[in-house]
């Protein structure tokens, strides 16, 4: 049984790097699933895309720089 747990934790680690940047992500989506539906302004989904991109590059520096130190 400790193996399955070893490998499930090593998977979830391939997906979940940083609990806080998954969650900024998660926020941000969950952000976006709530205010498109309510505010039919033009461009809100780009806006949000480029939050996630922005979240992204952030995410991988921070990893990068920890990774180096």
């Amino acid at each position: 049984m400790r193996w399955l747990r070893a490998a499930a934790s090593e998977v979830i680690g391939l997906f979940v790097g940083d609990w806080f940047q998954s969650g900024v992500s998660v926020a941000i989506l969950g952000a976006g699933w709530l205010a498109l539906p309510r505010l039919h302004v033009e461009g809100v989904a780009y806006v949000l895309a480029l939050a996630l991109a922005v979240q992204l590059v952030l995410a991988t520096a921070a990893e990068a720089r920890r990774k180096k130190a």
